[in-house]
């Protein structure tokens, strides 16, 4: 794969992160703290609720995790892409982008309408998966303000979430029931989804421009590939631990997804913030050499990854077998390196060459077809420890897929323009 830029420049490194300090600061410190309010409350919640009435509540979650990308679709990825590089016609992106994210919300409630469609048990399923629904609207809404400068809007919206989940802990802890936790957590989101969208003044006129219309929906289709397999790969183990009788695992694999997702979201959101800069820097540029520099990455990603994670494994269940969750949380920190390096290298791609984007999306897709193959392979005898081995073998098959289609010599299809 060669780079598609005209001007023959080469891609500055001390450009492609330059982002305001303080700016910086304050968006990943209200961040942190959000997620950092999410993990301990899950603890607190574990102790308050007990295990029985835990587990229930992580099922659900996690049952409904599939639902969060869904309902942004790469959205948030695309405006911070495609707006930084747009000049006169920014107002009608972010109409256009408001509306694809009502569109992926009617879609998502449909199919949580469908999947809760006559269960005795829908109450708690169908609240995790509103809050699922809700959240991804949210990240889209708070993207958006960032992508037209207005950053101040993403902090206070985390900090008032922060607040408010410390506060609805504090409830649960002396009694308050898992549905009325997520009733009321619902509820926050709703009203933070509608003052961020009354501050955006969405122009709708941006629909009738067939051209922008196809970039933006073409290119959140793709970059949210990614995203979509992180979410469905989530639901499908939970789904493999509950169809293999491990289900009373699933409270310390949620608590480790739970507790890792504070460090992974962190690094992803930071990500975020400098995607915009990233997208400028990187459009119209030669990135042949950057492209072959990840390709030499993913080859010692895949030779290293692969019998790092059998050892991982193997250790595991003689050592921490027993120690149930916090075992669980060990072996997925093992797991972090694999789940950062790959991470760093689908966002390069996904803002790089459009043919750099539909190759690090199809790598996605098929790692979801490899863990589903491999999660009722591995999940029946290992359990949850399997489960968080799964994850790490879904990047590493993104890898290898990647370096496959990276390696020189092999044809490359023709630039989509807009994306």
């Amino acid at each position: 794969m060669t780079g598609t830029g005209t001007t023959g420049r080469g891609v500055s490194a001390r450009n492609l992160f330059t982002v305001a300090p303080k700016v910086m600061a304050s968006l990943v410190g209200a961040r942190m703290g959000y997620r950092g309010t999410i993990v301990l409350a899950n603890i607190a919640l574990a102790g308050a609720w007990g295990s029985t009435g835990y587990a229930g509540y992580a099922a659900a979650m996690g049952g409904a995790a599939f639902l969060l990308p869904i309902s942004s679709l790469g959205i948030e990825k695309c405006a911070l892409k495609l707006i930084p590089r747009a000049r006169h016609t920014v107002n009608r992106l972010i109409g256009i982008f408001v509306a694809l994210a009502a569109a992926l919300l009617l879609a998502s409630l449909a199919v949580l309408a469908v999947l809760l469609l006559g269960r005795d048990d829908a109450l708690l399923p169908g609240l995790a998966g509103l809050w699922a629904i809700c959240a991804g609207g949210n990240q889209v809404l708070v993207g958006l303000s960032r992508a037209v400068d207005r950053p101040g809007r993403d902090v206070a919206n985390h900090l008032v979430l922060a607040v408010v989940l410390a506060g609805l802990t504090v409830a649960g802890m002396t009694g308050t029931p898992p549905a009325t936790f997520l009733a009321l957590y619902v509820l926050t989101l709703i009203v933070l989804n509608v003052a961020l969208l009354a501050g955006l003044r969405p122009d709708f006129t941006g629909l009738r421009r067939r051209t922008l219309v196809r970039a933006s929906v073409g290119t959140s289709a793709l970059m949210a590939v990614a995203d979509v397999v992180g979410g469905v790969s989530v639901s499908l183990l939970f789904l493999a631990l509950s169809v293999t009788g491990a289900q009373d695992e699933s409270g310390g694999l949620y608590l480790a997804v739970v507790a890792s997702s504070v460090l992974l979201n962190a690094f992803a959101y930071l990500l975020r913030i400098l995607q915009p800069q990233v997208s400028r820097e990187l459009h119209q540029r030669d990135l042949t050499s950057m492209l072959g520099t990840l390709a030499r990455w993913l080859r010692l990603l895949v030779l290293a990854g692969v019998p790092y994670l059998a050892v991982t494994l193997g250790a595991s269940l003689l050592l921490l077998r027993d120690l149930g969750g916090p075992g669980v949380l060990v072996l997925y920190a093992a797991c972090v390196p694999i789940l950062f390096a790959m991470g760093s290298v689908n966002y390069l791609m996904e803002n790089a060459t459009p043919e750099a984007l539909r190759t690090t999306a199809y790598g996605a897709a098929v790692s979801l077809v490899a863990m589903g193959a491999l999660a009722f392979a591995i999940v029946p005898w290992a359990g949850a420890l399997g489960a968080v081995t799964v994850l790490g073998c879904g990047e590493l098959v993104h890898a290898a897929v990647v370096l496959r289609r990276l390696t020189p010599g092999r044809s490359q299809p023709q630039p989509t323009p807009g994306v």
